[in-house]
């Protein structure tokens, strides 16, 4: 038998933010919603992953309280399920269809 634990996040579902879904390259939350922020950065470091490592990878599935991200799956495009079940090919292969661009990405000095 596998047992994965998982660190309670306190405070309930009211504390408790899906800031990008295991099956997306952006975020869950719309421009207006606190977190926001943090979404949009999360977004911008599977732009990097997925560039640095050649379309191969990127974490999805960032949730957690608004200071403290967690629970993350990795995406792997070569069609192994590594991790959990979370992990989905044809995200990966969609990621430059679907993923936009924001203001880290554009930010000169990461080349992106």
């Amino acid at each position: 038998s596998v047992y994965l634990l998982e660190e309670k996040i306190e405070g309930g579902s009211a504390t408790f933010t899906k800031y990008i879904h295991n099956m997306d390259c952006g975020p869950s939350l719309s421009a207006h919603e606190d977190g926001y922020d943090i979404a949009e950065f999360l977004a911008f470091t599977q732009h990097v992953q997925y560039s640095k490592t050649g379309g191969l990878v990127f974490i999805s599935n960032y949730q957690g309280k608004s200071n403290d991200a967690d629970d993350s799956d990795s995406s792997i495009g070569d069609g192994s399920d590594v991790f959990s079940e979370g992990n989905v090919e044809s995200t990966v292969a969609s990621f430059e269809k679907h993923h936009e661009c924001n203001r880290f990405c554009k930010w000169p000095g990461f080349g992106l």
